[in-house]
């Protein structure tokens, strides 16, 4: 018998290399730093608001020495209403008010619509006078010109379809 009869191997994968060790930091964080605010007194506050009303009423002086007298004001007199679920007062304008500006509103649309339609019934019996004097005018012109008259589309349309119905009743 001579050699050895060959037995099938397996080559195996070596070991899984694992990474190096790694060292985790501790956290660090900045710590932010502020200046403290330092708050004015009560005694300083109110000083402060003396001398701003001092102050404004300077100004109020020098605006009415420049200003001349002044007209007194017409009394604006408004009616509010009161309405449910809201808190605030609504302010309406006086009866007056309210009347001139509802009677100029209908006097406006009444006079464009009353304008408009006349407009159109104008336009429509200048569009049935004028048409066929154009059409006879346009017509003269072209002859004279020694040119044919155009045809309407209604009249070309016309042609085609009587044409048409005459070149189909003769076919056998």
């Amino acid at each position: 018998m001579g050699e050895a009869p060959l037995l099938p191997q397996i080559k195996l994968p070596g070991p899984v290399s694992l990474p190096p060790r790694i060292e985790l930091r501790a956290p660090s964080f900045y710590v932010p730093k502020y200046r403290p605010v330092v708050l004015p007194s009560a005694q300083q506050m109110k000083e402060a608001r003396i001398k701003a009303a001092e102050r404004q009423r300077a100004e109020q002086a020098e605006k009415n020495k420049a200003k001349p007298a002044q007209v007194p004001a017409i009394p604006q007199e408004t009616t509010t209403i009161e309405v449910p679920f809201i808190d605030t007062p609504i302010p309406v304008p006086r009866p007056e008010i309210l009347s001139t500006a509802v009677f100029t509103a209908g006097a406006a649309s009444v006079a464009s619509v009353a304008g408009t339609l006349a407009a159109g019934a104008l336009l429509k019996r200048l569009i049935k006078v004028l048409k066929p004097v154009l059409t006879a005018a346009l017509k003269k012109i072209a002859k004279a010109r020694g040119k044919n008259p155009a045809e309407s589309d209604a009249k070309l349309r016309w042609r085609r379809r009587v044409s048409t119905k005459r070149s189909t009743q003769n076919q056998v």
